[in-house]
């Protein structure tokens, strides 16, 4: 299922958050089960799985890493896997030291600077797959993936991050 048409949205990376919010509202309106209680069974069944068609895809194309991943399967693009990401040394140096400045931080004062470092490092990486997409090549593509992989890993140490301040502040 191509979500990009399912939401009369371009098949690109950039995207409207607020367009898109609107046609998931009204998708929603749609194919919401409830307004089909008095039909048939198999028409409720047909309108339940659409609504999950329309929470999927507003799932994914809100998200830049499953939007990035999503266009690229329909580019027809193989994500990258664990070991493209591994490859670079300069990314995985970085990685290191980021969660070394985690296990390290003990005070909401520095894990609020690291969180925005990490912030800072996501809208850069977003910034260049957002390029890379936009060329829509083969190889720029390719590379996108990795760079989608790496977001990834800054996604989750985000989400480390605010896992450990909710820790600390409830010590």
């Amino acid at each position: 299922m191509n979500y990009f048409t399912l939401f009369s949205m371009p098949e690109q990376f950039d995207i409207s958050i607020d367009v898109l919010k609107q046609r998931y509202e009204l998708l929603q309106r749609v194919t919401h089960p409830d307004k089909y209680a008095s039909a048939s069974e198999q028409e409720k069944r047909i309108y339940m799985q659409k609504n999950a068609q329309v929470n999927d895809g507003y799932h994914v194309l809100s998200s830049p890493v499953l939007r990035g991943e999503h266009l690229l399967l329909i580019r027809e693009i193989p994500l990258a896997n664990e070991q493209d990401t591994i490859g670079d040394t300069e990314f995985l140096m970085q990685q290191m030291d980021l969660r070394e400045e985690l296990a390290h931080a003990n005070t909401i004062d520095g894990l609020n600077a690291l969180e925005s470092s990490v912030t800072e490092s996501q809208a850069k990486y977003i910034e260049c797959i957002s390029q890379l997409l936009h060329e829509n090549t083969k190889e720029q593509s390719l590379r996108a993936g990795i760079e989608l992989s790496k977001l990834k890993f800054l996604i989750k140490l985000a989400s480390e991050i605010k896992t450990r301040k909710h820790t600390i502040k409830k010590s």
